[in-house]
């Protein structure tokens, strides 16, 4: 029976030691990018509140401490008494020992207030010999290099605010034992015991202040062009050069470029991220890029473009966490109008008189809608832009009716090229996989499929009447990789680089300008054209339990 009991405590400790493991999502990120144990080998979990009001990674809690533990009520404490981090109630105060460090040694708070201020300083203390003292600094595993161990031996010691002329060398490395080794951003931490005049001990607790607590991270972005440009009348693009980067800028002589784990550079435009620099050993970062902005992205004369850099900075010492710095200047373009041509104009100037009262070829009616297995449903409209839109890879069918003798429709897009263009997922679904599993194929040889994205769609007539009136219709996919021109919640999840922290008050929202589908009618009376707007939106199989209901107009 002692063996069942044995065993259920030893169980109910271990999962005392382990409740406090979900991290926020910042915190879990850190820590794995820096290669943190999340656990000790018995169990014990790194406590992210204590590292959010200490600066230290420490495992367990101050309540797994039961010999030598100690309370006291201070007024501004970090703490609450049988709790976790001070939030607004309870007894707040500060423990004596905060948990563990990933060795299971005990680390000890050095805001934990003094019992009794000896009369007399720290330099003058008579320090007690430590049993484990000389091993803590011949442990290599707890310091990065040499320069790091130097520091804390022969940095001036702080206690209770204060510095004292004091070093740990000076106290002897039998007498104070390192628990943390101090980092560019953390303090480190050093134990003491002494005696005063009766000869009783007395616990003594200092810290040592980081190696570079000023130190940061800075980017930047140069134009060596400048920041306004003009897109003539006959040019669509303008070529942009960028130089950007980042500097770590105020170190000490503690704090070298070995020490650095990882320097990197995000170049956005837009929110859409351009390129990437990284590199480690090194305190500067920095790389010449192009951008082009084509005006057909756009709808306004005069446009602002958001360059943005983002830097982030790893230290080797994994409690630095990331150092983060963001920079973000606009770049104005003015674009020149240029006449547009005559939309409407026959293409056909050879005709009789007879024709002369007759008008060109006409698009009366245009619909949209996207079929969904068996069922042709409209498309929806986005309440932010009062446009039309179809997710990517969904199949677009275009119904239209002409008059005026039409013979034939043809379909092209203005905007971005991947609207119109086979990428390999849509060939995969609309080719590869039917002919694998011998189903039914939309177009009936690969030729047909691939003529779809080279160019001009050719519309089929599927009603014709008694004056010459033709219905036609049009069956597209939209290929899945194209461009999207509305935020959903994929495209606000790259920009937050945060999956489970987007701006939901953005989604819907335009990114580009809306595709243009270009419909050009011909006949023996010539030739006109008519244009519609459509947004496109994330692909279709990436938005399972989405309710995209309160976004579009019923």
């Amino acid at each position: 029976m002692k063996k069942y009991i044995s065993l259920i405590m030893l169980i109910s400790i271990l999962f005392l030691n382990q409740v406090s493991h979900a991290y926020s999502e910042e915190f879990d990120t850190m820590i794995d990018i820096m290669g943190i144990e999340k656990q000790t080998k018995n169990g014990y979990a790194l406590n992210e509140e204590i590292y959010n009001q200490y600066n230290q990674f420490v495992y367990g809690s101050p309540l797994n401490i039961s010999q030598g533990q100690r309370w006291k009520n201070v007024e501004k404490g970090l703490w609450t008494k049988n709790g976790g981090a001070w939030k607004g109630s309870g007894t707040r105060g500060e423990y004596w020992v905060l948990g563990y460090n990933v060795f299971e040694n005990e680390i000890h708070n050095h805001k934990f207030p003094v019992d009794i201020e000896p009369p007399t300083p720290p330099t003058s203390w008579r320090y007690v010999e430590l049993s484990d003292a000389a091993t803590s600094w011949n442990d290599i595993s707890k310091y990065l290099d040499q320069d790091q161990k130097d520091y804390m031996l022969n940095t001036k010691l702080m206690r209770n605010d204060n510095t004292y002329d004091l070093t740990a060398t000076d106290i002897g490395l039998t007498k104070a034992r390192v628990e943390n080794y101090a980092t560019w951003k953390t303090n480190g931490n050093i134990y003491t015991r002494r005696y005063d005049m009766n000869n009783k001990e007395w616990a003594a607790n200092f810290i040592v202040p980081p190696m570079a607590a000023d130190a940061d991270l800075e980017s930047y972005i140069k134009f060596p062009n400048g920041k306004e440009y003009t897109i003539g009348k006959e040019e669509n693009i303008v070529q942009i050069p960028i130089e950007y980067g980042a500097d770590v800028i105020n170190l000490t002589e503690y704090s070298k470029k070995e020490h650095v784990k990882i320097l990197k550079s995000q170049l956005f435009i837009d929110g859409n991220l351009i390129s990437e620099i990284s590199d480690r050993k090194i305190l500067h970062i920095s790389d010449a890029s192009k951008i082009s902005i084509d005006k057909n992205l756009y709808s306004d004369n005069e446009i602002e473009v958001e360059v943005m850099v983002k830097s982030v900075l790893l230290t080797e010492f994994f409690a630095d966490g990331a150092l983060v710095d963001i920079k973000k200047e606009i770049i104005k373009i003015k674009i020149e109008i240029q006449e547009e041509e005559n939309k409407e104009k026959d293409v056909k100037n050879v005709y009789d008189s007879e024709f002369s009262e007759f008008h060109p070829p006409e698009i009366t009616s245009i619909v949209l809608s996207r079929i969904d297995g068996g069922d042709t449903k409209e498309l929806p409209i986005a309440k932010k832009t009062n446009t039309q839109f179809i997710c990517a890879g969904q199949i677009l069918q275009i119904d239209l009716k002409a008059i005026n003798l039409p013979e034939r429709i043809t379909l092209q897009f203005d905007g971005n090229t991947s609207i119109n263009t086979l990428d390999d997922l849509t060939k995969k679904f609309e080719w590869d996989d039917p002919v694998a599993r011998n189903l039914k194929k939309r177009y009936s040889t690969l030729k047909k499929l691939k003529e779809q994205y080279d160019g001009s769609v050719i519309a089929n007539v599927v009603n014709e009447y008694s004056n010459g009136d033709k219905d036609f219709r049009i069956t597209y996919v939209i290929p899945y990789r194209t461009k999207q021109t509305l935020h959903s919640w994929s495209t606000l999840r790259e920009l937050s680089n945060d999956a489970f922290n987007i701006d939901e008050t953005r989604l819907f929202s335009r990114i580009q300008k809306p595709y243009e589908l270009v419909f050009k009618v011909s006949g023996p009376l010539g030739t006109t054209t008519k244009r519609v707007k459509l947004d496109v939106f994330e692909r279709w199989d990436t938005l399972y339990n989405r309710d995209l209901t309160p976004y579009i107009k019923k």
